[in-house]
């Protein structure tokens, strides 16, 4: 089977990819603006942090279990008809979450909510790897991480103007926005169905690689924004100190996330995944290690700027690694995995703390990034001895 008419271009803004990065955009969107705001509603009506925690876990759950059902969706409706029904069950789910206070039916909005987002985050992402070539797969893919992130920024920002006045008016907002992607995905992206093959121990073997990098990159973001916070508060830091520490990890990804996958559609994408890494390890150890709060901003930026390509990199690495039909198998399990990391990080961290003491609370990311490099670094090696 043919790849899609713009992998003809080089151009990052080919046939399609605008319409993709404005669903990365959508995607981002609705994680920045219902998942905080769902907890914060929550708490509000007096529920247990153990529930709301695990209304979030079933919620990365979902994501993760799902996506191998999204993958056969995809055969049978298309990308476009996944993605429109992704946005369809979002728009239609969320606007019930703030009329009820049901911890039932908050638990079953949640998972519908979890389904819809495996939709059209799988659906997404294959169609970005169809729609791109060789030669700009890197920059394409730091472009819609790039929106991605623009969007879960905003998110935050958006619901909270609204959401003291009524959180119904939020969340309803949020659906609209949401609904939005179905005339983008209408309008923007080319009508095509896609070939579909069962994954198989081959197609696992072939992307071990990038699906390493998946599940380092969600175990460390869901740690980062999960549980620094708490370390910082224990720490003496004062609220604003905390909120522009994570400001400038944010930055530090969008403003590295573009340029660093330009460099990888240049050189190598295993090489220039391999230098992010090693920034991550040095910057890691920096927030681990120092107290100050100027060290501490230095070296979130740092961790911000080398973290953020790692996803888009790995992605990258899956569509120049699997031929098309294998396309929808491997994205799938690249979702999987990265929502499996989500999951376990905040978990296996707060063990970490717990039962070893604060400063351990990078311990496991940590791990987790010195393995993946020592495996970049030998992939690397062999290589250059010629066994791949």
């Amino acid at each position: 089977m043919q790849r899609f008419p713009s992998t003809t271009s080089n151009s990052p803004f080919a046939t399609g990819l605008p319409a993709l990065y404005a669903v990365a955009f959508l995607s981002g969107l609705s994680l920045g603006l219902f998942n905080p705001f769902v907890s914060t509603l929550m708490a509000q009506h007096g529920i247990d942090d153990v529930w709301i925690g695990a209304n979030s876990t079933v919620y990365f759950l979902v994501i993760a279990l799902g996506t191998p059902i999204v993958a056969k969706m995809l055969r049978r409706i298309g990308l476009r008809g996944t993605m429109i029904l992704g946005f369809a069950l979002m728009g239609l789910a969320a606007p019930l979450f703030p009329l009820t206070t049901n911890l039932s039916l908050w638990f079953i909005i949640r998972t519908v909510m979890g389904f819809a987002v495996c939709l059209y985050l799988v659906s997404g992402q294959t169609a970005l790897n169809y729609f791109c070539n060789d030669s700009n797969r890197s920059i394409v893919n730091g472009l819609e991480a790039l929106c991605f992130s623009l969007g879960f920024g905003i998110g935050p920002v958006i619901g909270s103007a609204f959401y003291d006045v009524s959180p119904k008016i939020t969340f309803s907002l949020g659906s609209m926005l949401v609904l939005s992607g179905i005339a983008v995905v209408l309008i923007g992206l080319p009508e095509k169905s896609i070939s579909f093959k069962q994954p198989r121990l081959a197609v696992f073997k072939k992307i071990k690689l990038p699906l390493q990098g998946a599940f380092a990159y969600g175990f460390s973001v869901a740690t980062l924004v999960s549980l620094y916070p708490v370390y910082l508060l224990r720490h003496d830091y004062g609220v604003e100190e905390i909120g522009y520490t994570f400001s400038v990890f944010i930055i530090g990804g969008l403003v590295a996330t573009v340029p660093v996958t330009h460099l990888a559609d240049r050189f190598s994408k295993s090489k220039v995944l391999l230098g992010s890494v090693c920034m991550v390890v040095l910057s890691v150890l920096g927030l681990s290690l120092l107290d100050n709060i100027m060290a501490t901003k230095v070296f979130a930026f740092i961790a911000g700027a080398s973290m953020s390509p790692i996803f888009p990199l790995s992605r990258a690495l899956i569509g120049s690694k699997l031929s098309t039909e294998k396309l929808p198998s491997g994205t799938a399990l690249f979702t999987a995995i990265y929502s499996a990391g989500c999951t376990a990080g905040p978990i296996l961290s707060a063990l970490a703390m717990k039962y070893w003491g604060d400063r351990f609370i990078f311990s496991l990311m940590l791990a987790i990034f010195v393995i993946f490099m020592v495996r970049l670094m030998r992939n690397k090696k062999k290589r250059m001895l010629g066994y791949n």
